[in-house]
């Protein structure tokens, strides 16, 4: 009998929570999560620009999942599901496509490699999905352009034009030289900064190629030094720079060296030396970011700033922005609210437009900076 009473007490004691209490044995509902995917070069000869790319992205998340996004008084969450493109086309074009048809992303980042971009481009067309390059550079990702691919970084065509006038400024030279990877932005490079220095009486004297993953580059840069430029523009990854500056040293080449924005990173001083990168010049998109948040970079990633840093935040940013602007998942709404982006970003100003033939481009300013004592330095 006792047993009876002190089943049915407990009985009751149950059923009392279940109509009373029920809330207080129930966890918070969990946000949900919306896909955003991303396509880089995380492996290979180009991997510095994902590994870069993927760090920015990453506290990019951070700083919107803390708050998460609000759509129709609900709380949203996004996740990153990312492939490597090995900075290949035909990767980048299978990551998109898996990104887009078995994923269902709601929009996507990436790639770094132009070759990969312009491949991207029009497949996000078709399927209606937003994208944006992280860093691309080819004039040709976004001129003529396609509807749902974005770039927030000035094209080679944009940065010759204001370019080159400080590098005339700077070295007053006659002839130049220029030892380019061969791919979309080696050429789109060279042939910008070509045309503009051209028209400035500077005559092209040398243009050699390497392959990504190049490692000796004697036999090319013998051929420079018997070319003799005044200057010479090297384009390609910090690894690729770092044994072009020790080879250029074996063989006493005494110029000028003018890299692209990658060899104007504190990275190719990790791999080359002060020594060897002293008085070497760089075209770069950025001059410093905010104290705390090169602090963050360091604290988190034991990494010094990458412009490639700088370009993930801002595009994830982009995205997640219009996501909320848009209060919907829909791609094509999504991709409407990020041609209405303006706000301000660690690269400056963001914002889409059209013109000169480019679509859905933004801007920014290059500088001219070199290095000294192991440290960038701002020239003009």
């Amino acid at each position: 009998m006792k047993r009876l009473i002190r089943l049915s007490f407990f009985v009751a004691m149950i059923m009392a929570v279940s109509v009373f209490g029920l809330t207080t044995w129930t966890p918070a509902a969990a946000a949900k999560t919306i896909e955003v995917g991303y396509t880089a070069p995380f492996t290979g000869a180009a991997g510095e620009y994902g590994t870069n790319g993927w760090r920015g992205v990453q506290l990019a998340l951070e700083d919107v999942n803390e708050k998460g996004i609000m759509i129709g008084g609900e709380k949203y969450k996004i996740e990153i599901i990312r492939y490597d493109s090995v900075c290949t086309p035909v990767e980048a074009v299978a990551n998109t496509r898996k990104l887009i048809m078995e994923d269902k992303v709601a929009a996507i980042l990436g790639d770094h490699c132009s070759s990969c971009c312009m491949a991207m481009g029009p497949l996000c067309d078709q399927f209606q999905v937003p994208a944006i390059t992280i860093e691309c550079a080819a004039d040709g990702v976004t001129k003529p352009g396609h509807e749902y691919y974005f770039r927030i970084r000035s094209p080679m065509g944009l940065i010759a034009p204001l370019a080159s006038p400080k590098v005339i400024d700077i070295f007053q030279p006659k002839t130049m030289g220029s030892l380019l990877i061969n791919d979309d932005y080696g050429h789109s490079f060279t042939d910008s900064f070509t045309d503009e220095l051209t028209k400035q009486g500077v005559k092209m004297v040398t243009k050699e190629t390497f392959e990504r993953g190049t490692t000796d580059f004697m036999g090319v840069l013998t051929k420079i030094k018997k070319a003799d430029p005044d200057i010479l523009f090297y384009i390609g990854s910090c690894a690729e720079g770092s044994m072009i500056l020790k080879q250029a040293k074996e063989l006493d080449l005494d110029m000028p060296f003018i890299g692209d924005e990658a060899l104007g990173e504190m990275e190719l001083v990790s791999l080359a030396g002060p020594k060897l990168t002293q008085g070497v010049y760089a075209v770069s998109l950025w001059q410093a970011v905010p104290p705390e948040f090169e602090k963050r970079v360091k604290d988190r990633f034991d990494a010094p700033m990458h412009y490639a840093i700088t370009f993930g935040y801002d595009a994830f940013m982009v995205v997640a922005r219009a996501i909320e602007s848009a209060q919907s998942v829909d791609p094509v709404k999504i991709k409407d609210a990020m041609k209405k982006t303006d706000f301000v970003g660690l690269e400056g100003r963001i914002k889409f437009e059209d013109f000169k033939g480019y679509k859905n481009q933004g801007s920014a300013a290059p500088y001219i900076m070199m290095f000294d004592k192991g440290q960038r330095s701002v020239v003009q």
